[in-house]
């Protein structure tokens, strides 16, 4: 491989390669961040848009890794516990979203994968830009590796997350539609029969 030696080109391109990454491990924790806020709402009621901002402004100062914690706890769950757990001393009417898996070996490769993320971004922004030798072309060529091995993992998750805030706003958008459709009044109409 004819490798460049001049070392401002080897920055230029560290630096091009190094923000990519930051940019998408920001839009991974800005992903998170709205996702999570869409994903548990407590009581459905008027005052629903207040608790979305509520849920938005309690996410906005988490850190990557308390996110994906959240996101491991909250919504990533094994299909054979993933059943609602009601309080039952008050009443009303509570959204979640979850993405289940039958397999639970599978679902724990999903987690360490993305807690893997949050390990890689640390150690990128905490050691190896920390004792980058900014003198070295061979310092930048390792940084390049890094980061061109590192980027298609973060693309792999951004669209993961992103199925998954797509689906969670479609299916918030199918529950309005349906609540102002003819078959909403039939069907509340079929369930009072039924009693």
């Amino acid at each position: 491989m004819d490798e460049p030696l001049d070392i401002e080109l080897v920055r230029t391109e560290a630096l091009r390669k190094l923000g990519r990454n930051i940019i998408n491990l920001s839009k991974i924790e800005g992903t998170l961040k709205y996702l999570l806020s869409l994903t548990q709402i407590d009581k459905l009621s008027t005052s629903t848009l207040n608790q979305l901002e509520a849920n938005q402004e309690r996410f906005r100062k988490q850190t990557l890794g308390k996110l994906v914690q959240k996101l491991h706890n909250t919504v990533l769950v094994d299909d054979n516990q993933s059943k609602p757990q009601l309080d039952s001393s008050e009443s009303g009417m509570s959204l979640s979203f979850k993405v289940t898996y039958s397999d639970s070996a599978v679902l724990n490769i999903q987690k360490q994968a993305l807690s893997e993320i949050v390990v890689e971004r640390n150690k990128l922004i905490h050691q190896d830009l920390a004792l980058l030798d900014t003198t070295s072309i061979q310092d930048y060529y390792k940084l390049i590796h890094l980061l061109d091995e590192q980027n298609p993992r973060l693309l792999a998750h951004l669209e993961n997350l992103g199925w998954m805030l797509t689906s969670s706003i479609d299916g918030l958008k199918d529950i309005q539609e349906f609540t102002k459709s003819s078959d909403f009044y039939q069907f509340i109409h079929s369930s009072q029969s039924d009693i």
